[in-house]
């Protein structure tokens, strides 16, 4: 019996396009779940004491307002700790400023330049621990901003003994630059629907870098901050030690907003490869299977397929219309969960979902990322090792068997 390849190929690309649409459907109803719930209870039963630390590492947009607005929670008793690793960082006249304005709230700072491992920031959070005073520990990146009543809702589910982590979902708000739009489009259309999806299947077992709370005594029990010290994806990490020792991962209804700028494509498309290369190497099977997400991409090779079998131009409009029309569907209603102005524009559809399509094939051209300047190889498990350092270990070993003759026999 004769396989005809073509017709299987032609069936498939069809089929894979169908898929996606379901994907698109899912994550509509995901995102209508976790709109109905984004609600704020003012329950105050529950409000324990709160470490929150923050660790810096140079300069981030509106980076003053989004520092202070977790300085100015409504909130009976928190303390902020800001961690710096280096005396010139430009960021330090912000954090000495906001210090100098709330001279009522418990905020101090260190700068420490011991470094534990090859992540900077989980480095960072290894330095401060001597300054934390209470069990409960926030931990949440510079560049996120957050509303007053923020500690007091994301704490709520710490009543449960079995919580053993909490964590955030964050949306984009970008500058006016097209590369920011790419990016905050990514965060909110794409990162944002997968994350609630993946909910709805099963109970979370991962933390996001948005925001990440954690008894210190349950730390402890996972190795402290230090079993995180080399890890590429430490906020990930983090959630999935603790859900492995038996406690749940709560996601809470609180969304926060990350302040997006990305300065150039070259900086937007090593940031996202950087993303991409930390979820393929910790969920390689399921990153995998994100390919349905780029559903456009599957809409145009799904309109070939019936161009080919029909021989008519309307056919192969027809599944990249119907994909638009749901696309752009979708991209109205992250912006109303997100409820933010600066989302980027519907006419950069075609061209975030082209971009996603080939970061996702740069992903797996290699195994390298650069953060921070610093570039950094990942291992199949997922932890950093200093590119730099290889590059002098193996420039060390050279030289060696340089000078190293064979004996006269």
């Amino acid at each position: 019996m004769q396989i005809d390849f073509l017709n299987i190929l032609l069936m498939a690309s069809i089929s894979l396009w169908i898929f996606s649409l379901g994907y698109l459907f899912a994550g509509l109803v995901a995102i209508s779940i976790f709109k109905n719930k984004n609600t704020f209870s003012d329950d105050k039963k529950f409000q324990p004491p709160i470490s929150i630390l923050k660790p810096i590492y140079g300069l981030d947009p509106e980076m003053y307002i989004n520092l202070k607005s977790f300085c100015l929670q409504n909130y009976p008793k928190y303390q902020i700790i800001f961690g710096l690793q280096d005396v010139n960082d430009e960021a330090l006249p912000i954090v000495k400023k906001i210090i100098k304005e709330l001279n009522d709230v418990d905020i101090s700072f260190i700068i420490n330049t011991e470094r534990h491992g090859t992540n900077h920031k989980v480095s960072n959070l290894i330095n401060m621990c001597p300054s934390i005073k209470y069990e409960f520990m926030l931990i949440a990146d510079s560049d996120m901003h957050v509303n007053e009543n923020y500690l007091s809702q994301v704490i709520k589910p710490f009543d449960d003994p079995n919580t053993g982590a909490i964590t955030c979902l964050y949306f984009g708000s970008a500058t006016k630059k097209i590369t920011s739009m790419l990016n905050t489009m990514f965060i909110n259309n794409w990162f944002l629907p997968s994350v609630l999806i993946s909910k709805m299947i099963k109970p979370i077992e991962y933390c996001l870098g948005a925001t990440m709370i954690v008894r210190r005594s349950i730390l402890h029990k996972i190795g402290g901050f230090e079993a995180l010290s080399n890890h590429l994806a430490d906020d990930y990490m983090l959630g999935k030690l603790i859900s492995n020792i038996g406690y749940k991962i709560h996601l809470s209804n609180c969304i926060v907003k990350n302040v997006v700028e990305e300065s150039s494509f070259k900086n937007l498309i090593l940031h996202e490869l950087r993303w991409a290369r930390t979820l393929r190497r910790v969920e390689p099977y399921g990153y995998a299977l994100t390919f349905l997400t780029d559903s456009l991409i599957l809409s145009i090779f799904a309109g070939t397929s019936l161009y080919v079998i029909g021989n008519s131009f309307v056919l192969f409009l027809f599944p990249i219309f119907i994909t638009l029309i749901i696309r752009v569907y979708m991209y109205s209603k992250t912006n109303e969960v997100t409820d933010s102005g600066r989302v980027g524009k519907i006419w950069l559809i075609p061209l975030r979902d082209t971009l996603t399509f080939f970061i996702r094939i740069l992903s797996y051209a290699g195994n390298s990322v650069e953060w921070r300047k610093n570039k950094f190889a990942v291992d199949h498990l997922g932890l950093m090792h200093d590119e730099k350092i290889i590059s002098s270990e193996k420039n060390r070993e050279n030289k060696t068997t340089d000078t190293i003759s064979p004996q006269d026999t």
